[in-house]
């Protein structure tokens, strides 16, 4: 798949920072009150040191089109509870609030406590919004109440939870959030377990070496995340089932922590994105990564490496292939992303639909050539069309004259000015596609 001249976006370099050495991201899709457009919000820190952990504000990042990040300080230690001095900013949250639709940006105090602090913007400014004074004070837990992550109410649940903690003490915890979004009720305060397989309910002990945890929900799944390891239950306080290790195959620290550590999981327009924070050069030295997330039909979790590398919402046309999971926008749900086997063996993924007309979008592919040849690997039932369209405008199609119940090749000649383009596939019928690539 790599490309000479592709081009490197991982890890996020946002426009105007001094560098981009910005860990423990927290990725939300708000809207963007300059422009009115969606947006993506980056939430992170930021590593001053290489020898130890050296963080003194908190930072966002931002942007539309998840290329072109802007980046601004979103909270000043000196307006929290923190010493004016300190160097321990860890770790926070934001959420939009669905009871006053204000921003709650949630932080660490190091591994001690947490603070709240609130704006009217997505990227702040924020000020403390409890008087200098924690949330979550320490000892409110027999766990360290830090790393929040906060889970909003949902149709099966009207509570707001915060989840903190690590290992280190008594793993993880979950307290309810009242209406105000600053405080917890007391007497809510719930361990969220994990357990090494459903036959064994004891606690997860060893494996978790780590803090930050994430919960999120993919269908009705809930997903604990914690440094590329991650469990599933049907409830979003557990108990929770370990089930694998997203970074398995990532350069390891020398107490078997991933290399990989805090991550972060969001759905948007049809697609599932991942970001994650990686050490470049130690432990304390870290900077974020985005790419797109694929869930196997097992509900295993995994991500494409070349992705990772040269990041989303851009494709090379110099590429051998271009994986038909990694888009950027589908349009409607009619359109899924599938897991494609060889018998019971995992091969890869790819888009499906079984009926109607749905569009997928690819935009900015690059380094294109004028008029060039597109070759599908696809399958499906006779009749169904591929329609092309580069900046909006049809570049060629094809119709299936027969159906094709294995992968093949078919090739699309198409009519189009070389450079950079938006590129949009409409898709009807019943089929599944695997990949394409340009000629």
């Amino acid at each position: 798949m790599r490309a000479d001249n592709e081009r490197i976006n991982n890890p996020l370099n946002p426009v105007g920072a001094e560098n981009n050495r910005f860990p423990d991201p927290h990725i939300k899709i708000f809207t963007n009150p300059d422009t009115g457009n969606e947006a993506m919000y980056v939430y992170v820190g930021h590593d001053d040191g290489k020898d130890r952990f050296i963080m003194r504000d908190w930072f966002v990042m931002y942007s539309e089109d998840l290329i072109h990040w802007q980046c601004k300080k979103t909270l000043d230690r000196k307006d929290t509870y923190l010493p004016d001095d300190s160097e321990d900013c860890w770790a926070c949250d934001v959420v939009k609030s669905p009871y006053d639709g204000k921003y709650y940006l949630y932080y660490s105090y190091q591994g001690y406590s947490t603070g709240v602090a609130v704006s009217d913007r997505p990227d702040g400014p924020f000020v403390d919004a409890r008087g200098k004074t924690p949330i979550l004070p320490e000892g409110i837990t027999p766990t360290n109440s830090y790393d929040p992550d906060i889970i909003l109410p949902d149709e099966d649940d009207d509570r707001a939870w915060i989840v903190f903690g690590s290992d280190w003490t008594d793993h993880y915890w979950a307290m309810q959030l009242d209406k105000s979004m600053t405080e917890v009720v007391p007497g809510t305060a719930r361990k969220v377990p994990v357990y090494p397989s459903e036959d064994d309910p004891t606690e997860l002990l060893g494996v978790l070496r780590s803090d930050q945890a994430e919960a999120f929900r993919y269908g009705d799944t809930w997903y604990l995340y914690w440094a590329g390891r991650y469990a599933t239950s049907k409830e979003r306080l557990g108990p929770y089932i370990f089930r694998g290790n997203i970074g398995a195959d990532v350069p390891h620290y020398p107490d078997g922590r991933a290399f990989i550590d805090h991550g972060s999981f969001l759905e948007w327009h049809g697609q599932w994105f991942y970001a994650v924070s990686h050490g470049a050069e130690s432990p304390f030295y870290r900077k974020s990564y985005l790419m797109y997330l694929h869930v196997c039909d097992d509900g295993t979790l995994t991500f494409d490496k070349d992705i990772r590398r040269c990041g989303v919402g851009q494709y090379c046309a110099r590429w051998d292939r271009i994986e038909a999971e990694c888009y950027m926008r589908m349009d409607t749900p009619g359109l899924r992303k599938v897991e494609l086997k060889n018998g019971d063996e995992h091969v890869g993924f790819g888009i499906q639909q079984t009926e109607g007309t749905q569009c997928v979008h690819y935009p900015h592919v690059y380094d294109l050539t004028a008029n060039s040849t597109l070759t599908f690997f696809v399958k499906g039932e006779g009749g169904a069309k591929v329609e092309v369209l580069v900046d909006g405008q049809q570049a060629g199609e094809v119709t299936l004259g027969e159906s094709l119940k294995d992968f093949t090749e078919v090739t699309l000649p198409l009519t189009h000015e070389g450079g950079e383009h938006d590129m949009t596939l409409k898709l009807t019928g019943s089929l599944t596609l695997d990949w394409f690539a340009f000629a």
